[in-house]
This record gives C-alpha cells, sequence and structure tokens, in this order.
C-alpha cells in the first residue's frame, strides 16, 4: 500500500512538471520576445534557485503522507520562491502546495495545528502581494487573490474528508462494540440456560436418587423378614427412577423428533403427586394450598414446585428419623407464599447453605423472578424454608442474566 502511494504522488509530481513544460512552451512560443528575454539569462543565479526550489518542492510532496507539516513547508517555501522569481506567472507545479495542505488538513493533527498550517499558507500565498512585488507578475487584485483562495479551498477539502474518516471510523467502533455486545449477550443468554438446565436437572436428579436410596436401605432392612415390604420398596424405586430419567430427557431434549411429545413442566398443581413421592419414601407430609393454582403463571408455577421439591429432598437427606414436613402454599392475587416446614434438628452446627448446591439454585431461581426466599432453623424446632413470588412481569434482560 506504501509503494502505492508512492507511485501515485510520483505521477502527481511527473503530471505537474509535464503540464508546467507544456504551458511555459506555449507560453515562448506565443510571445517569442519571452524567449529571448529569459533564455539569454538561462544560466542566471534565478533561474538556478527556481529550479532549486522547485526540486526541493517536489521532493517534499513525496512525503505529505508520512509528514504532512514538512510537506507543506517545503511546497510552500517552492511556491513562495517561483513567485518572487523572474519567471513569469504561476506555473502547475505551483499546485504542489494546496495538495500538501490537503494532507495536512485531513492528518490526525490537532485541531490547533491544522488551524495554524491553514494561516501560515494563506499568509505565504498573500506575501508577494503584501510586499507589492510587480503588478506586471501578479496581475490585478482579483488575480494575486487566487493562491489564497486555492489554499483555503484545499483546506476546506481536506478538512472534510478528516472529518468523514472520523466519523467512518467511529462508525465501525460502534459496529464493532454493538458486534461485541451482541455475542457476549449471547454468551449470557446461554449461560443462563445452562445454569437453569443445572437447576433442574440438579433437582429432579437429587430428589429421585435421594429417595432411590431411602426405598433401597428400606427394601434391604426388609428382604428377609418383610418381602412384601421389600417388593413395595424396590417398585417404588422402579417408578422413581423412571420419572427422573424421563425428566432428564426433557430437559437435555433427548427424545427423538418422531417420538412422544415432551411432558409439561412441572407446576403447583403436581405438588400432590410430589408429596405422594415423598410419602412413599417413608417421610410424613402434609400439604395445605389455598387460592387458584391453574391461575398462576408457568414460570412461577414452575418456581414454586422446584421450592417444595428441593426443600422436601433435603429433608430426607439431614431431617433425620422420626422428622415430619409440612409445606403450605397461598396463591394470591399479587404473589404466592410458600412454606416448607420440618422438625427435624434443624441447620445444626454446619450453616445448611454449605450442604450442597439446592438452596444456592433455590435462591437463584427466586432472584430472577424478584421475589424472596428465607431459609433457617424454624422458631419452634426444626427448618423452614419461606419463600414470596411476586406475580408480576419479569423483564427479558433478567431472565437472559447467568446465575
Amino acid at each position: 500500500m506504501t509503494l502505492r502511494r508512492v507511485s501515485a504522488d510520483a505521477g502527481i509530481i511527473a503530471a505537474l512538471g509535464l503540464a508546467t513544460y507544456l504551458i511555459s512552451r506555449s507560453m515562448f512560443d506565443a510571445n517569442p520576445k519571452l524567449l529571448i528575454k529569459y533564455g539569454a539569462a538561462a544560466w542566471h543565479a534565478d533561474l538556478v534557485r527556481w529550479w532549486a526550489a522547485t526540486v526541493v518542492g517536489m521532493s517534499a510532496l513525496l512525503l505529505r503522507r508520512r509528514v504532512p507539516l514538512a510537506a507543506l513547508a517545503g511546497t510552500a517555501a517552492m511556491a513562495l520562491a517561483h513567485f518572487t522569481s523572474e519567471r513569469p506567472g504561476v506555473t502547475p507545479l505551483d499546485a504542489a502546495a494546496p495538495i500538501a495542505l490537503y494532507s495536512a488538513a485531513s492528518a490526525p493533527l490537532r485541531r490547533s495545528v491544522s488551524y495554524a498550517a491553514l494561516a501560515a499558507s494563506v499568509c505565504c500565498a498573500l506575501l508577494p502581494r503584501l510586499l507589492t512585488l510587480r503588478g506586471a507578475h501578479f496581475g490585478s487584485w482579483t488575480w494575486s487573490l487566487a493562491p489564497a483562495v486555492a489554499m483555503a479551498v484545499a483546506w476546506l477539502l481536506g478538512d472534510r474528508a478528516r472529518t468523514q474518516r472520523l466519523y467512518m471510523e467511529q462508525v465501525s467502533a460502534r459496529a464493532r462494540d454493538l458486534e461485541r455486545d451482541r455475542d457476549r449477550q449471547a454468551e449470557l443468554v446461554a449461560a443462563a440456560e445452562r445454569a437453569r438446565i443445572a437447576r433442574d436437572l440438579h433437582d429432579a436428579v437429587a430428589h429421585g436418587l435421594s429417595i432411590v436410596v431411602i426405598q433401597a436401605q428400606a427394601a434391604a432392612g426388609a428382604m428377609d423378614k418383610r418381602p412384601a415390604t421389600a417388593r413395595v420398596a424396590l417398585a417404588s424405586i422402579v417408578a422413581t427412577g423412571r420419572d427422573s430419567l424421563a425428566e432428564m430427557r426433557r430437559l437435555l431434549g433427548l427424545t427423538r423428533p418422531d417420538g412422544p411429545d415432551l411432558a409439561p413442566l412441572p407446576a403447583l398443581g403436581d405438588l400432590p403427586a410430589l408429596v405422594e413421592r415423598v410419602r412413599g419414601a417413608g417421610l410424613k407430609v402434609s400439604l395445605r394450598v389455598d387460592g387458584d393454582t391453574d391461575a398462576v403463571p408457568t414460570t412461577f408455577g414452575l418456581c414454586a414446585y422446584r421450592i417444595a421439591q428441593e426443600a422436601l429432598t433435603n429433608t430426607l437427606r439431614h431431617a433425620g428419623p422420626g422428622a415430619t414436613a409440612d409445606v403450605a402454599v397461598h396463591c394470591g392475587p399479587d404473589q404466592i407464599e410458600l412454606t416448607v416446614r420440618d422438625t427435624g434438628c434443624g441447620a445444626g452446627r454446619q450453616p445448611y447453605e454449605h450442604r450442597g448446591n439446592g438452596l444456592r439454585g433455590m435462591r437463584e431461581r427466586v432472584a430472577i423472578l424478584g421475589g424472596t426466599v428465607t431459609v433457617g432453623d424454624a422458631p419452634d424446632g426444626g427448618f423452614q424454608v419461606y419463600a414470596e413470588l411476586p406475580l408480576t412481569d419479569i423483564p427479558a434482560q433478567r431472565l437472559a442474566e447467568p446465575a
């Protein structure tokens, strides 16, 4: 790319030099007296100065993309030397100064530096007229102002190019930021979905395995003396295992497209079945439900169901022998209140939150829905889980937050 730019600048210099040669030749051909006047002094010092300034200015023009201010200084000095020489008029080579000013105005320089370059260039363009040099060389005031106007126009064009470039850079940066935000949002949504699946798997698997372990222990103890009880426990293990596997398939989407439809998500209406499974595992559980559970939105009903499932599973695992549990649900017009209390040994010395990830997932579920959950020892002994779920609209960004 740099070689192409240098080649383009070299082409500009060659075009300006050729145009100057052709114009000078046509001017001398049209007026032979000029050829006699200036040709006789071919080796005059003024002619040497003119060509030296030309070489310096054209060499500086090659640097306009790297050091625009140096290029502007070199081309401006060349133009000033041309204007003050004995040779007649403005030549195409003097267009190098506006080109250099255009490059300086479009370069990423400070605005104060760009304005200073404009002021210095205009002053250099007006300097020959201000010094009242020979009018034969510069014509009327209108003609003498042409170089200054050319410099101002070149600066305006360069400044506009700079503004457009900065705008496009800002647009590109904004597009990149939006793309990063989109990717980040997609990652957050994926993380939230993974966390949701992990919570559901934990609740389903932990609950099923807890019942399976308890029933297996009961079956092992009754195998010799009470075979009928052992067979009931084994049947319960089979049923619980099948239910857990079915829910895992539903959560992970492993059913085939031509298979049966997926079962609906559990809700408050499925609490009696949950309580029956827990009772089958040997835990005495009572259930009270107030209000219309069918009017509860699916998301809130699922959350309440999972809270009750996790609380009863923890009661099975930690409450101890002889414990009982009570589940109370109140479905009001504005919120759902869920209380799961047991008569076990309570949290004990170890904080209940440190016994697994169930309570952490419970808190995350409730927080996403804007509710609150309180866990700890019950006032009359045992352990209690109390949750409040406000029945309000859930903002989409909260559903996308990773747990």
